[in-house]
């Protein structure tokens, strides 16, 4: 009996030990779930407005710049006119935003406010699939209240943009408004806050789509590299090999191949110093850039081939068998430019 009771003893202990063990860990889950549905009610009991937003003119887009202008119509319908958020706002990625005075009205019990906005933007552009490239562009709209205090509900349903926006070279397809939360690693000096814990404030933010409408950029840019890559391989085509040519003939046909192939590089860098002020990046390579890069490449293989078919021929080798190489060589050279090419412009064309 002792044992059976020592055994019961053992279990009961166990299972009052397990017990706990689980009641503790429902806690350690409830807690971070506690927390977040907290959040979200602190997020929901904030006050907000209603905020919509009309573009009216998009226009002097400029990569090189980091930077576009625009005029759009901004408006808000809140419960309480003191909510109302227009009259302080920050345009935080613009460097002279013009504001017109408000115009509140009270409507059905509601207040509405309406401001005319016009500026220029600063924004990052990315080109390196030029002239294939996608843009999502901007207009930061940042409250001066804190998030527990105010918070924009965008009003996508009224918001849109003039059909006759039509920026020189794009097409814009399409405008978005979205609410987030933006922190500052600052209180700025309000003293209702936690020091060193910065602060966080709803901003609205207007997304418009851009799409790059110039068919002809393209090949204006890269026209020149494809002329000289076919020049270059029709200099290997050329034939060298004739009974009646002698061997200085030959090696004169060889220098004025260089003389053709020099040429063509000086051209492929002129042109990519010209593109490069049409075509600026801080990202990375473009793929005007790269299909520049693939050309010397080519061109400079060519070169390689050429000398070294002048060596083996001035030391005897056999002038129909180096033609024979030099056509093979050639054909298959523009085979594998053409498919690395097309490969770059499609990736460019699905990425950008």
């Amino acid at each position: 009996m002792s044992g059976r009771r020592r055994l019961t003893r053992v279990l009961a202990v166990l299972i009052g030990a397990f017990a706990v063990w689980l009641s503790a860990a429902g806690t350690a889950d409830a807690a971070p779930e506690s927390t977040a549905s907290a959040k979200a009610a602190s997020a929901k009991e904030a006050p907000t407005c209603r905020v919509g937003a009309y573009l009216s003119d998009l226009y002097d887009l400029d990569p090189a710049k980091n930077a576009f202008s625009a005029r759009l119509t901004v408006w808000s319908v809140c419960p309480k006119r003191e909510l109302d958020p227009l009259p302080d706002v920050a345009f935080t990625n613009s460097t002279n935003a013009e504001k017109s005075d408000p115009a509140v009205t009270e409507e059905g019990g509601m207040f509405r406010d309406l401001v005319r906005i016009q500026g220029v933007f600063r924004q990052d552009w990315d080109l390196r699939a030029f002239p294939f490239d996608r843009h999502r562009i901007t207009i930061n709209i940042t409250s001066r209240k804190t998030i527990d205090k105010f918070r924009f509900t965008p009003d996508n349903a009224d918001s849109g943009a003039n059909e006759g926006i039509a920026p020189d070279g794009w097409k814009l397809t399409g405008l978005h408004l979205a609410s987030v939360e933006q922190h500052f690693p600052t209180n700025f000096g309000d003293t209702t806050l936690p020091r060193g814990q910065g602060s966080t404030r709803s901003r609205l933010v207007v997304e418009m789509d851009l799409l790059r409408d110039d068919p002809t950029a393209f090949w204006r840019l890269t026209g020149p590299l494809y002329l000289m890559a076919l020049l270059a391989t029709a200099a290997f085509l050329l034939p060298t090999h004739g009974k009646e040519l002698g061997m200085a003939e030959r090696l004169d046909s060889m220098q004025s191949r260089l003389a053709l192939l020099g040429g063509g590089l000086f051209v492929v860098m002129l042109n990519l110093q010209q593109v490069s002020t049409v075509v600026t990046s801080t990202v990375g390579l473009t793929l005007i850039d790269a299909l520049h890069l693939l050309t010397l490449v080519y061109v400079l293989l060519a070169v390689v081939a050429t000398v070294l078919s002048w060596r083996w021929t001035v030391r005897g080798g056999d002038p129909v068998r180096a033609e024979r190489i030099h056509h093979r060589g050639a054909w298959i050279g523009l085979a594998g430019y053409a498919l690395i090419t097309v490969a770059l412009v499609l990736y460019a064309a699905r990425v950008g």
